[in-house]
């Protein structure tokens, strides 16, 4: 289980949910709450001033740090705060790497100004450099307030690659109360439909077919042994065409509560790779979704 849960705070809404996210998913974590302060110019000096502006940057900033503490209150894991000045998409990676942070939970989105976390930029930033798992949060129908609960349902799309082994451990560990659901999404290895001109054509296409057949069969025996090392139960399930969208088509379409998704896939018959399948569940996906390196 992770013990050392990096939360990026910004005062954006997204950001409080982030927070409500890591203290029901880890009760016992030491949680470090995390603010930027982005470059900025202080002209009040120039004006005569003294820095008024600095003043008040430092001020508001640590008033929100303190706000955050506040809600977590009843938490009964632990809480520190860091006020850091730099880049986001600089400074979290590299906090990660100096402070031996086990996990982060960032909002998708945060807030206009000079501290934000924009999916696209600091938060896809974060999920593509950090080494550790990145739980991407975001707001259902703009509601900032999250149900505490645990999920009851969690999908993870699964290849039989090293990091899609990983994101079912993760589940599997993380989540010992939901169902999980192994979802894999067949790519066929021709097209549409196909011209056959000959009894050979046939004869290709039918073989083509029952190789993505035994592939499915393969991957399911996998995440079935998988499961029965943890002592658990997975349900399977199969989308077909491109992985992006049957892994987003299946969320549409089915009660799912949070998506854990390796990074990485294995060239085949299905692949998902950061900066395609992977990249667009976490921007695209209505719920939290954890990226596993």
């Amino acid at each position: 289980m992770s013990s050392r849960i990096l939360v990026p705070v910004d005062g954006s809404g997204e950001s409080r949910l982030a927070l409500t996210h890591a203290t029901a998913q880890f009760p016992e974590a030491h949680i470090v709450l995390l603010h930027v302060i982005e470059p900025f110019a202080d002209h009040s000096k120039a004006a005569g001033y003294q820095g008024q502006r600095t003043k008040q940057v430092f001020e508001e900033r640590q008033q929100l740090l303190d706000e955050m503490m506040e809600r977590g209150d009843e938490y009964a894991g632990t809480f520190s705060t860091e006020l850091v000045y730099g880049r986001p998409v600089h400074v979290i990676p590299r906090y990660v790497e100096t402070h031996g942070i086990d996990e982060i939970v960032i909002g998708s989105r945060g807030r206009d100004g000079t501290a934000r976390l924009l999916l696209g930029s600091v938060a896809e930033t974060v999920v593509r450099r950090v080494p550790v798992p990145v739980t991407v949060v975001r707001s259902k129908n703009g509601d900032d307030e999250e149900d505490d609960q645990s999920p009851e349902h969690v999908l993870v799309p699964f290849d039989r690659s090293f990091c899609s082994r990983n994101a079912l451990e993760y589940a599997f560990e993380q989540f010992p109360d939901a169902t999980v659901t192994a979802l894999f999404v067949k790519s066929p290895l021709f097209e549409a439909y196909e011209t056959i001109e000959s009894e050979d054509d046939l004869d290709d296409i039918i073989a083509e077919d029952e190789e993505v057949e035994d592939e499915t069969h393969n991957v399911f025996e996998m995440a079935r042994r998988i499961a029965g090392r943890n002592r658990r139960t997975v349900e399977t399930v199969t989308a077909e065409g491109d992985p992006s969208r049957g892994i987003l088509g299946w969320l549409d379409e089915n009660d799912v509560d949070h998506v854990v998704i390796g990074c990485h896939g294995r060239d085949g018959v299905a692949r998902w790779v950061l900066g395609s399948v992977a990249e667009t569940v976490v921007r695209r996906a209505a719920v939290p979704v954890t990226a596993i390196k």
